[in-house]
């Protein structure tokens, strides 16, 4: 499962997940998101363009990879904020999210 990086030991959980009929259906735009994707770097250079305030968002817990990733988009966007949920994932649970976005969004 190279193409989205997990490891081996986390396919098979998903594997047992109820939720796996839905990954396999989606599996096919794999080869899509790496087409966009490229070489998996970060537009820095497309970012520098965005002009609306933008709330650059990750979990505590992501990988690390996520993290960098956010720090990066976060560090070309010209009106950026950066924020780390604490404890949460890529999977970040609603009412941790909520909070954060209602402050960006009515600030």
């Amino acid at each position: 499962m190279k193409t989205f990086g997990a490891p081996p030991e986390a396919v098979d959980g998903m594997r047992r997940a109820p939720v796996w009929a839905t990954f396999e259906s989606v599996a096919p735009t794999l080869a899509y998101d790496a087409a966009v994707m490229g070489d998996g770097s970060v537009p820095t250079e497309r970012a520098t363009s965005v002009a609306v305030p933008t709330l650059v968002i990750d979990g505590g817990a992501s990988p690390q990879w996520m993290r960098e990733a956010a720090d990066a988009v976060a560090g070309v966007l010209p009106t950026s904020q950066r924020l780390t949920l604490d404890g949460q994932t890529h999977d970040v649970a609603p009412d941790v999210l909520a909070p954060a976005l209602r402050q960006f969004f009515l600030a």
